[in-house]
């Protein structure tokens, strides 16, 4: 091993569940074979406005006249959130934007098309994050690096998920074979065995369907089900659960992801409307939609992965749900997985993701690989992301 540098790099991301931009701010040791540690030295999450949001969920409907113009002027609006974040991450973490190296912005997906599709006789696959890189590098001062996804796209991946590139990283340490299983708005696993194989790709629904249940049960008061609280005052529905086991996403075999398309408006509308039409009652769906997300995941730990794991990492807003931790737990115990929350091996539940886009935003402007073809299905790993400067 060579001479270790110290970079200082911001990561910013809102997920799938549009709960709002996380920041982190981390440092990372690169030496010439690539980044080789990391650490976060601060860390938030920032609330977006309510109009923000609800301005999201109608492009994620693509709702007819005027969206293309909501579409273009929200990729600025939020770029002067995810700018204000940033400058808000580097403050707590006690530094000054000439501290930072690079910003890295994962940015809002809007749409993400994971399946080959036409257009206009050719068959392509794409993804749309917005966020608007050059309004983060205007007002931060800082270069800042976005749009990663489509760079491995380009290269013949499916764009996601990205992830695992920095998981090979945090698996250093650590006991193998090991799972990261994130749970945001879809969950997302990487599987990292004995040899340093990896393999990656979505397990399913992670939060998704139960966060817009908590929406209905609570006439929109709450956006999750905090702590599990609504889910426990209802009972699985057996015969709902196996019928949504029989989602065709969960028996495709990787590399493969998912996203509302799958699991958001079509499947509320399909699946969830029709049972509460029919009297089952609100509590019970949502503990089903719980118990899908734990035996959805446990099936792909099963059915999917080359080895069984030994551990299993969890991180994302599902990790402090104890229904559904309480629910993965049991069903991985059958296979002999341990299923542990990410703070107990010193990985953040929360900014993992942010910490992740902060590394690829410092491998650009390395020019460094970024991006991992055993997770996409890419034909070979490329430096993505597009860089903005101040």
């Amino acid at each position: 091993m060579g001479t270790m540098t110290e970079y200082r790099a911001c990561g910013l991301i809102s997920g799938t569940s549009v709960d709002g931009i996380d920041a982190v701010v981390a440092s990372f040791g690169v030496d010439e074979s690539g980044v080789r540690s990391t650490r976060i030295l601060a860390g938030f999450t920032a609330q977006l406005p309510a109009a923000v949001r609800d301005l999201i969920f109608e492009l994620f409907e693509d709702s007819g006249a005027g969206s293309l113009d909501a579409l273009a002027l929200l990729n600025m609006r939020l770029g002067h959130l995810f700018a204000e974040a940033a400058l808000e991450a580097i403050d707590r973490a006690g530094l000054a934007p000439s501290d930072i190296a690079v910003i890295g912005s994962h940015g809002q997906t809007i749409r993400h098309v994971s399946t080959l599709r036409d257009c206009a006789g050719e068959r392509l696959l794409s993804s749309l994050q917005i966020g608007e890189g050059s309004v983060i590098a205007q007002r931060t001062g800082i270069r800042t690096v976005s749009d990663f996804r489509v760079g491995d796209i380009a290269a013949g991946g499916t764009g996601a998920p990205m992830v695992p590139f920095l998981d090979r990283i945090l698996a250093r340490s650590m006991e193998k074979p090991v799972v990261f299983q994130n749970f945001g708005g879809i969950g997302n696993l990487t599987c990292i065995d004995n040899e340093g194989n990896l393999l990656a790709f979505d397990t399913g629904p992670a939060n998704m369907i139960a966060d817009a249940i908590a929406g209905i049960a609570t006439d929109g008061r709450l956006s999750y089900d905090r702590d599990g609280k609504i889910g426990t005052t209802g009972a699985v529905d057996a015969k709902i659960l196996e019928k949504w086991m029989d989602h065709p996403f969960l028996a495709m075999n990787p590399p493969k992801t998912a996203g509302r398309e799958e699991f958001g408006s079509v499947f509320m509308r399909e699946e969830v409307e029709p049972a509460l039409a029919a009297g089952v009652p609100v509590a019970d769906l949502l503990r089903t939609a719980e118990a899908f997300t734990a035996r959805a995941t446990a099936r792909a730990w099963r059915e999917l992965l080359p080895v069984r794991p030994v551990t299993a990492v969890i991180t994302g807003g599902g990790a402090h749900n104890p229904v559904i931790m309480g629910d993965l737990a049991a069903e991985a115990a059958k296979d002999g997985t341990e299923v542990l929350s990410g703070e107990k091996v010193g990985v953040s539940v929360d900014l993992k993701e942010a910490q992740a886009f902060a590394c690829f935003g410092l491998c650009t402007i390395l020019g460094l690989p970024n991006t991992e073809p055993g997770a996409t299905g890419a034909r070979r790993a490329v430096v993505s992301g597009k860089i903005s400067l101040p």
